[in-house]
């Protein structure tokens, strides 16, 4: 378990490296719209999908993970200032279950398993850059951060949409994810999607 101050903390199977994809909006348009409030944490919705595919001679073994959840018991607040967002007393609890499945030309098996941690209120800050009005840029780490190898660096979200409606502040990430993971010495092509969407509500 990563000791920062992630929007998302989970125990999964699979870890898997590449760099996530943002847009390369440029410039800012007006006065930004995040400063002079501060927002309590409503919850996050988060579901990812994982997949692994491994080769033995003539078998193909394809391993699916999926993830769905909604946080509860969310506390906390967070403000921005120009540069930085800043998280208060930020916590939640997970209390869910993932599901994998493990696929073979002759077979196939699911298996579900509970998903189940608390992350304690805490405080911390992250840099931030305003891309355009509507889009956010984290240079040096990420508020939002899978960790999904208690071993490895978390995976982070360094960009996010945001929308702002009435007193509602939805944050929006998407991360796509390829590469090869080992996993008990078998190495394997490994893609994944994560999309998480973080709600807030004005003080």
């Amino acid at each position: 378990m990563t000791h920062r101050l992630p929007f998302v903390v989970i125990a999964a199977c699979l870890l898997f490296s590449a760099a996530c994809k943002k847009s390369n909006n440029n410039g800012n348009a007006g006065p930004n719209p995040l400063t002079g409030t501060s927002w309590n944490v409503e919850g996050e919705t988060t579901s990812a999908d994982v997949t692994s595919t491994a080769t033995f001679g003539p078998l193909s073994v394809t391993v699916i993970n999926l993830i769905d959840f909604h946080t509860i018991d969310n506390t906390g607040t967070i403000s921005f200032t120009s540069d930085s967002l800043n998280a208060t007393g930020v916590g939640y609890s997970i209390d869910t279950s993932y599901t994998s499945i493990t696929q073979t030309p002759v077979s196939s098996d699911t298996i579900i398993s509970p998903l189940a941690t608390t992350v304690p209120p805490g405080n911390a800050s992250f840099s931030y850059k305003l891309i355009g009005q509507d889009s956010i840029y984290f240079p040096n780490g990420s508020p939002i951060a899978l960790n999904v190898d208690s071993i490895q660096p978390p995976i982070e979200a360094k960009g996010a949409h945001f929308t702002i409606n009435g007193t509602t502040l939805t944050i929006t990430s998407t991360i796509n994810q390829s590469g090869n993971e080992t996993v008990n010495g078998i190495t394997a092509p490994t893609t994944g999607t994560i999309r998480s969407v973080i709600t807030l509500s004005k003080q």
